[in-house]
């Protein structure tokens, strides 16, 4: 007889072994998911990948995870990193060579699993002035939030904020160059773009002495330090300076930066990550017109000088005639004090007009400029409201470019790995929207629900009334996902994109458009009226937000008229995977909610007048 084994009995035997090894019991650590991780048509070399959680329920994810690397014998510790998001993404790098057609498996527990050692990570630390990434003790790139004025005698124009300088090599050389004497706008690494229309005017972000437009430093959204990657997410703003009403926005635009912990120093190389998002958010389209630069723009140190410098592009092409052609990646290097260095450039396939034309210096302007520059191409439109987004990967190295490796990281930023998750399920949610109907939700007074399912998400109908759920509950965990409507800029306050999540009928948890706004006790992520979040967490209207919510009822002694409380209802919560409310004691109902007492009660999502949307909702009762 042929001997068959189960998956399900191989899975269980893989963690048992994997539990001994690491000198854990399986009781200690419980088992989330199986991951793989295919290397594809080409060989990794350590390789930065990703997956969405999705599947594995919020409550589960929630404290202590680490991933494990299945080898033979000899189960691996994996430094990890998670990334806040709906659902969040867990990071690690895929360590070593894995070779062009294998696979690699790893095992997410929950628990006490051995963390693995770092010797180093990539650190985040600001001032009033500056943002400095390091790896270690070394220094890879600075953010200038602070407005940089020019050298004295220069036109106060060209004084900016938000942008890159210095980047450095993973030797300590600055390859960056700011205010140089042909081009005093020129500012390390930046993204403003130059021949654009708004309102039927010329519009210039770039040659700030024409005082048309600029680009400003708004705030911080984000910064992260980890053992994967650290980085910062930045708001900046595109604005008109010279309109019928004086200065206008037309640009909101946020830069997320991520430098991976991987390189460095010893092996010669940084590797990271520019995603620019932006979107025009004045009532007047603005005009991209034709023209042969900006965008995502890089001047070079005055070291990188003619002999002392080049260009090579995945096409092929140098400086002699690489300007206006298209390319996957652009190499640009060049020598300080008779040591090369270099940057390839690398744009992602969905980026607007990839394979992007290129601005490249020829051989009469000796130093080096390079620049993305989709308008070279045609002209094209930024409509009100709508997102543009604009991915590029920089590999920073010491020496001449090798090919090779430059299509490597290019694939490997084009060109993912595959990567899988097999959820192990261990109790299954109570799911109370399963995209199918409103089985599981009445109106408050047994009338027929008037809300409407589209896709997989149900949308308010304003002023057909809450909803509640058919089902009471005491302790539970649950998870929500909502999305807000874009109204217009002059609707403020609580009439912009209102609803709630009203637990046991007694305690508002708030859902409003509070983005951008500092944290209130009746913003968005608010446990309503009585404390404001620990941080404001929102998203822009119209993006997917989630609640993961962990309640426990008040306690009674007694029953009925003669019930006494003896404990406050507590609430821990998780607005787009950030910790907001932590064990918080409500001592009372909250807003219009009812009447504390010892009966559990149900979840309701409340009709405030806004059309409001709502998806994947799941409570597990504790």
């Amino acid at each position: 007889m042929e001997n068959r084994i189960s998956k399900p009995i191989i899975s269980m035997f893989i963690f048992i072994l994997l539990a001994a090894l690491t000198n854990q019991s399986v009781a200690e650590a419980e088992p989330l998911a199986t991951i793989t991780v295919e290397a594809g048509k080409h060989t990794r070399i350590d390789t930065p990948v990703s997956i969405a959680l999705d599947g594995i329920s919020m409550g589960r994810i929630a404290g202590a995870i680490r991933l494990v690397e299945i080898k033979p014998f000899r189960p691996m510790p994996v430094a990890t990193q998670i990334e806040p998001g709906n659902p969040p993404r867990l990071w690690w790098i895929l360590s070593g060579t894995t070779p062009a057609g294998s696979k690699r498996t790893y095992q997410l527990v929950k628990g006490p699993v051995r963390p693995p050692a770092i010797d180093v990570t990539v650190e985040v630390t600001k001032d009033d002035s500056v943002l400095l990434i390091r790896q270690g003790d070394t220094k890879i790139l600075q953010y200038n939030h602070a407005p940089v004025p020019p050298p004295e005698g220069k036109n106060p124009l060209y004084t900016r904020s938000g942008f890159i300088h210095p980047l450095w090599s993973p030797t300590g050389d600055v390859l960056t160059g700011i205010h140089p004497p042909d081009h005093i706008h020129h500012l390390g690494i930046w993204m403003p773009w130059t021949k654009t229309k708004f309102e039927g005017k010329d519009l210039d972000f770039w040659n700030l002495a024409g005082g048309q437009g600029t680009v400003r430093f708004v705030k911080f959204l984000s910064t992260t330090s980890g053992p994967v990657y650290g980085g910062f997410k930045a708001e900046q703003e595109h604005v008109a300076l010279k309109t019928s009403d004086g200065e206008k926005v037309v640009l909101t635009e946020e830069w997320d930066v991520r430098v991976y912990n991987i390189g460095g120093p010893k092996k010669g190389y940084w590797l990271w990550d520019f995603v620019s998002r932006q979107r025009c958010v004045a009532d007047s389209p603005l005009y991209q017109v034709k023209y042969r630069y900006g965008g995502f723009g890089f001047r070079a140190a005055d070291g990188w000088e003619g002999e002392n410098s080049m260009y090579l592009t995945s096409e092929g092409k140098t400086r002699k005639d690489g300007h206006a052609t298209r390319a996957r990646w652009c190499e640009a290097g060049g020598a300080i004090k008779g040591k090369w260095a270099g940057i390839t450039f690398m744009s992602h396939p969905e980026n607007f007009q990839h394979p992007e034309p290129m601005r490249i210096w020829p051989p009469g302007m000796k130093h080096v400029f390079f620049n993305w520059a989709p308008s070279q191409a045609t002209d094209w439109v930024m409509e009100p409201g709508k997102e543009h987004v604009f991915r590029y990967r920089q590999y920073v190295h010491e020496g001449k470019v090798k090919v090779a490796d430059a299509e490597r990281m290019w694939r490997d930023f084009a060109e993912p790995p595959k990567v899988k998750l097999q959820s192990i399920s261990k109790a299954k949610d109570n799911v109370l929207f399963d995209r199918m109907d409103f089985s599981y939700w009445m109106h408050p007074d047994g009338k027929k629900v008037q809300w409407e399912r589209i896709g997989d998400a149900m949308k308010i109908v304003p002023r057909s009334g809450s909803i509640i759920t058919k089902e009471a509950y005491r302790d539970f965990k649950m998870h929500i996902e909502f999305k807000l409507p874009q109204l217009p800029p002059n609707v403020k306050g609580q009439g912009r994109g209102n609803s709630g999540v009203y637990i046991q009928r007694r305690y508002e948890i708030q859902i409003l458009d509070s983005y951008g706004e500092p944290p209130r006790k009746n913003g968005g992520g608010s446990i309503y009226k009585f404390k404001a979040p620990d941080e404001n967490a929102c998203k822009k209207p119209g993006e997917w937000q989630s609640y993961d919510i962990t309640f426990h009822a008040a306690r009674f002694e007694g029953q009925g008229n003669n019930a006494k409380k003896v404990k406050d209802a507590r609430i821990t919560m998780r607005h787009n995977g950030v910790l907001i409310h932590d064990d918080v004691a409500v001592p009372n109902k909250t807003g219009a909610g009812r009447q504390e007492g010892p009966e559990p009660g149900p979840i309701l999502l409340q009709d405030h007048g806004n059309e409001v949307w709502f998806r994947n909702i799941r409570i597990v009762p504790l």
